[in-house]
């Protein structure tokens, strides 16, 4: 029998979600990797509120509920903290980027009829409340005299942020929990057009981009400074979990070269929306009253770990013990080692490791849920076993989404970096043997793409002492 911690597979469960078909990989992959086909809990056994979504969900869209569900929760939670295996006293807030791509008509709606306006539309009406306020303030300085002493800005704290936000109120929305409360909140950001955000402010969308890179880890700060007193200048934490749908073409103008060799795809979840040819469209069931007041019930109570309604100020950060998850996650990441020694891709290399990082903060929020419906965070053992199916299932998947999507792709990149660095590490002069000739200058200079001619070479060799000519076209290298 396999104890409590042992990385476990589970037999395929009627109600289960399994892992589809592994994405084929690049060719170095493919034969020696065998993916295992972990499975997630039965739609009855997910926490509360994914549980309720993911039972309204046809089959084809349970998994990308699921994402789509842990991701907006993820924002809801924000005082949530854990510690990582790898990362010492680092502590982990609850940070998801879930890229949703699909074809046209493909049902990626689903991400906002059927998931986002559910569960963020308790925190849309606090930040509408806030708006509400700004706006009034607004007006009343537009009708208000110059001598006219005003009141003080009202002192809000607006979560909610469009894609197209500017960097400065973006900047702005981060720091006003930090001013007043002095701590950050998540920021949420959706959108069911990605190409339409990219295409209308590509400039600040491209800044966007570094800052999404940034606001995945806790931490991690930002900074603008403008010479303009009209400008909001500072540096901030931002924390954002983020939900964008998009068209293939949408994800490749958004992970762009820049995005896949810095870092933003390992940051990104992406769920490919699979549009079989002539299937019919997705039918989501209508939530029941039960089923949206046990929603509104949990949301409720997880807003009561991020504000103190009473004082008007934000709640502690709240730790969640997950130690007892580490020798799962340590288990699945050396298995991923030797996957990668086996098949000798960086991408695999690469990619697992934030893979772990996603599915870890997945598993922290299902295992903060569970306990907040049990009434206690000491989770019972069926409650741990759960858990860590989520963790392998979520990594898994995770990582095998990267590999599909842009495996290749980084493969390609690593190797013309690789390539561009030797010849810049090795000098021309230095791989040449100690006696040689100008025809193996010449073959040496054109195998390296050199554009500068060996006659130029020699003459500046030969005026600094480097080389003599012991005969017509040989030459040998002094010491």
């Amino acid at each position: 029998m396999m104890n409590d911690d042992s990385i476990q597979l589970f037999p395929t469960e009627e109600g289960s979600q399994s892992l589809p078909p592994t994405p084929e990989r690049n060719e170095e992959e493919t034969d020696e990797v065998k993916t295992p086909q972990y499975k997630l809990p039965k739609d009855k056994d997910q926490p509360v509120v994914i549980r309720e979504l993911m039972h309204n969900a046809p089959a084809a869209f349970k998994v990308p509920t699921f994402f789509a569900a842990v991701t907006c929760l993820s924002c809801v939670a924000t005082r949530i903290r854990v510690y990582y295996l790898y990362d010492g006293q680092n502590e982990h807030a609850l940070l998801l980027q879930t890229l949703i791509e699909g074809e046209q008509s493909s049902g990626k709606s689903f991400a906002r009829n059927n998931v986002e306006k559910v569960i963020m539309a308790h925190l849309k009406r606090r930040d509408d409340e806030q708006r509400r306020q700004e706006q009034a303030y607004r007006e009343l300085k537009q009708t208000a005299s110059k001598t006219e002493k005003l009141p003080d800005p009202p002192r809000t704290v607006i979560r909610t942020c469009p894609i197209s936000i500017s960097i400065a109120q973006l900047i702005k929305r981060a720091d006003a929990p930090q001013r007043y409360f002095g701590t950050p909140l998540t920021l949420w950001s959706f959108t069911d057009e990605l190409s339409a955000a990219v295409e209308s402010n590509k400039r600040a969308f491209s800044n966007i981009k570094t800052i999404a890179r940034t606001s995945y880890d806790l931490h991690s700060t930002y900074g603008v400074d403008y010479l303009s007193d009209n400008a909001y200048s500072a540096t901030v934490d931002i924390l954002q979990c983020s939900l964008y749908l998009a068209t293939p073409s949408a994800v490749d103008a958004y992970a762009d070269k820049g995005f896949i060799e810095g870092g933003g795809v390992t940051r990104s979840i992406l769920i490919r929306l699979m549009d079989a040819l002539g299937e019919e469209a997705p039918l989501f069931k209508m939530l029941t009253e039960q089923q949206q007041a046990t929603i509104d019930e949990m949301l409720e109570r997880m807003d009561a770990d991020v504000y103190n309604e009473a004082e008007g100020t934000i709640q502690p950060e709240l730790f969640i013990d997950m130690q007892w998850l580490f020798p799962t996650v340590h288990a699945w990441c050396e298995e991923q080692r030797r996957q990668t020694l086996r098949s000798g891709s960086r991408a695999h290399n690469t990619f697992f490791k934030r893979s772990s990082v996603s599915a870890f903060r997945i598993a922290t929020l299902c295992a903060y849920l569970y306990g907040l419906e049990a009434g206690s965070q000491q989770l019972s053992t069926k409650h741990r076993k759960r858990v860590k199916q989520i963790y392998l299932f979520a990594a898994q998947y995770i990582l095998d989404s990267m590999l599909s999507r842009w495996g290749k792709r980084y493969e390609e990149l690593t190797q013309q970096r690789i390539q561009g660095e030797s010849r810049v590490r090795v000098p021309l002069f230095d791989q040449l043997s100690q006696t040689f000739t100008r025809d193996q200058l010449d073959e040496l200079i054109k195998r390296l793409e050199i554009s500068t001619p060996s006659r130029i070479f020699l003459s500046k060799w030969k005026a600094k002492g480097w080389i003599e000519e012991t005969q017509k076209y040989v030459y040998q290298k002094l010491a």
